[in-house]
């Protein structure tokens, strides 16, 4: 018997060699064909059926069905969105939380600044609008993670070594530029390159050492490169590219968000275990604190000072 399987999901060698290594091992499998989406099998239908294939399959950590996958177009997606919206629960949670956060950590910081900041010499020119990008990026990053945590499905490595690579190149450039604009390359690298790694550790292992390797890899560039684009710039209108580099680095946690739903979310076996906001907001608000201490009083290079 012969049978065409949908597998999405493949991308690239590492895939193919994964896939044809698991269905040579396969008892009543007797050839099959591996295209970019999809792989005809040659099966004896005494030993083995299509749903035990797509099981083999799957159990790789591919997605795999006798029917090809659809994705939503962007237009598609926001019609859903406006017609179903106890769908995107999650989602609309998520965007709440980050509204909540970000006006918490602004308000607990400015009330801190009329309290007893102020009296620092040039407080407010040093610092003001690196803490503003230091909540915009720790928001942005915390809510990411946390939507990402809200769904426990079964991850495919192609997926899975996304989100480790995302997690860990945002988190250093973000936190990287932030901290190297105020202490200096050293202090800037060192904080993006171990907050990106680590981030890209816990979000990568979720496909196992492929994630862990994509995210480790991810968070050394970020970590890196973050504080030597606001170096090389810091003389030369750092406070109006700024803006835009940060819109971007929140443009791609969006799209990651976005990735979330057609990937995961839209799986047939998902459980939703979103964190509830008092977690989320003390976990932002622990780490500002942290960051806010190494700005102050960390390392600084001579010409910071």
């Amino acid at each position: 018997m012969e049978a065409k399987i949908y597998v999405p999901d493949i991308e690239c060698d590492s895939c193919v060699k994964l896939i044809t290594k698991k269905l040579k091992s396969t008892q009543g499998v007797d050839s099959f064909d591996i295209k970019k989406d999809s792989l005809n099998v040659n099966y004896e239908e005494a030993l083995v059926t299509p749903d035990n294939i797509i099981k083999t399959i799957q159990n790789a950590g591919f997605r795999a069905g006798t029917e090809p996958f659809e994705r939503k177009t962007l237009n598609e997606r926001v019609r859903d969105f406006k017609e179903n919206k106890d769908k995107y629960v999650i989602e609309l949670t998520g965007i709440k939380y980050v509204i909540y956060a970000f006006l918490l950590l602004s308000g607990i910081e400015l009330l801190a600044y009329y309290g007893f900041l102020k009296n620092i010499p040039n407080f407010f020119a040093n610092y003001a609008w690196w803490l503003l990008y230091l909540n915009i990026s720790i928001v942005a990053l915390g809510a990411a993670i946390w939507h990402f945590l809200s769904y426990k499905a079964k991850i495919t490595c192609m997926v899975g070594m996304m989100i480790g690579m995302t997690f860990g190149m945002q988190a250093g450039m973000m936190l990287g530029a932030v901290m190297g604009a105020t202490n200096g390359f050293f202090a800037g690298a060192m904080i993006g390159m171990i907050v990106g790694v680590t981030v890209g550790i816990i979000t990568g292992k979720c496909c196992g050492i492929m994630g862990i390797m994509q995210g480790m890899m991810a968070g050394l560039m970020g970590g890196t490169m973050g504080p030597m684009i606001v170096l090389m710039m810091f003389s030369d209108h750092l406070l109006w590219f700024m803006p835009f580099y940060m819109i971007v680095n929140v443009m791609i946690l969006a799209g990651f968000s976005y990735m979330m739903i057609e990937e995961v979310a839209e799986a047939e076996k998902v459980e939703k275990t979103p964190i509830d906001f008092l977690t989320f907001a003390s976990g932002c608000l622990l780490f500002a604190f942290a960051m806010i201490i190494i700005m102050m009083y960390g390392p600084k290079s001579l010409f910071i000072l």
